[in-house]
This record gives C-alpha cells, sequence and structure tokens, in this order.
C-alpha cells in the first residue's frame, strides 16, 4: 500500500518518470483489462456513494450523478476508455510517435485511478469550503492534465509535449463527436454528456 502511495505521489510529482516506469513493466494483457474493470466500477462507486448526499449538499450538484441504468453506465464508460486509448494511440502515430494500444491504455488506466484519489481530495474540500474547494479542483484539473500530456508524450516517444498536446487535443475531438453520436442512441443521461447538447 506504501508503494501505490509513493507512485501515486511520483505520478503527480515527475509524471515522465512515473510513465516510464508502467511502460518499462511488460504487463499481462489480463492485468490491464482487470485494472481498467477495476478503476471503471470503483469510480461508478464513488459518483454513486457520492450521489446520495448530493440532495443534501447544493455544493455537490454539478456532478449530476445518478444515472438510470448502472450496467449500461459502466459499459459506457469502459467504451469512452478503450476508445480514448486508441485513439491516443491512433493520432499520436499519424504525427510520428511509436506509442501501442496496450501500454497506451496502461498509463491510462492508473490515470484514472490517480484521479479518482485526487477528486475523492478536492470534494473533501468543497465540502470543506465551497471557494477553497473550487480552487482545489482548477488545480486538480490542469496537475491531472500535465500528467495525462507527459503519459502521452512518454507512450509515443515525442521530443515535445506540444506534440503530446495535440494527439490529446485530436483524441478528445474524436471521442466528443463519437459520444455525441451515441448520445443519439442511448441518450445524453447514459453516455454523460449534458442534456442540452
Amino acid at each position: 500500500m506504501s508503494f501505490l502511495w509513493s507512485f501515486m505521489v511520483l505520478t503527480l510529482r515527475q509524471p515522465g518518470v512515473a510513465a516510464r516506469t508502467i511502460l518499462l513493466r511488460q504487463w499481462p494483457h489480463e492485468a490491464i483489462w482487470t485494472g481498467l474493470f477495476l478503476a471503471i466500477v470503483l469510480n461508478e462507486l464513488f459518483f454513486g456513494a457520492l450521489g446520495l448526499y448530493v440532495t443534501k449538499s447544493s455544493d455537490l450538484a454539478m456532478f449530476g450523478l445518478s444515472p438510470k441504468h448502472p450496467g449500461l453506465s459502466l459499459f459506457l464508460s469502459a467504451l469512452r476508455s478503450v476508445g480514448f486509448a486508441a485513439l491516443l494511440t491512433y493520432c499520436g502515430r499519424l504525427i510520428g510517435g511509436t506509442a501501442r494500444f496496450m501500454p497506451m491504455l496502461s498509463l491510462l488506466v492508473w490515470d484514472q485511478l490517480v484521479q479518482l484519489v485526487v477528486m475523492a481530495g478536492g470534494i473533501a474540500a468543497l465540502l470543506a469550503s465551497p471557494t477553497f474547494g473550487s480552487i482545489v479542483f482548477l488545480v486538480i484539473g490542469l496537475v491531472m492534465f500535465f500528467v495525462l500530456l507527459n503519459f502521452v508524450n512518454e507512450a509515443h516517444g515525442f521530443a515535445s509535449l506540444w506534440y503530446a498536446f495535440a494527439v490529446v487535443l485530436m483524441a478528445t475531438i474524436v471521442l466528443f463527436f463519437s459520444m455525441l453520436f451515441l448520445d443519439g442512441l442511448f441518450g445524453p443521461a447514459n453516455t454523460g454528456l449534458p442534456t442540452n447538447v
């Protein structure tokens, strides 16, 4: 447990080093898929439990929690994660990157787990002080974006984070429009998009 905490701190402070450490390990595919499933389930449980308190705290209303179909929500979360990993891999290769899908997915799995932990701290700060909590969430967003850029940069072997930024931007745009298509099939409440999109 102490190793995981230490590695989480390393991820936030030196994401490039953490990414190289993950990429150097030859993770079995089963371990990566299990990690993805764990990250998605923990995320759903966390926000599901948090949803019980939304009505008690207007500060949490922005999360808009309470999926009507948990099974479909899990499926779409998995689809988003796998799709984003595939897009990051393919878009990076278009501009000279060398990443492969499974190593990229392993990085995203760890990124999701770290994000879940830091968001828990952010929500605690939000409950303690809405103003301070808002600042904490802003910092969390910036830090996790920087972590993602470093992960993509290391996976593709780029020499600059600007290449990684371009890859993340392309992948995000494609994923957004893909989710719009799914929104038409399943409805915004299940895809995670705002109802007025």
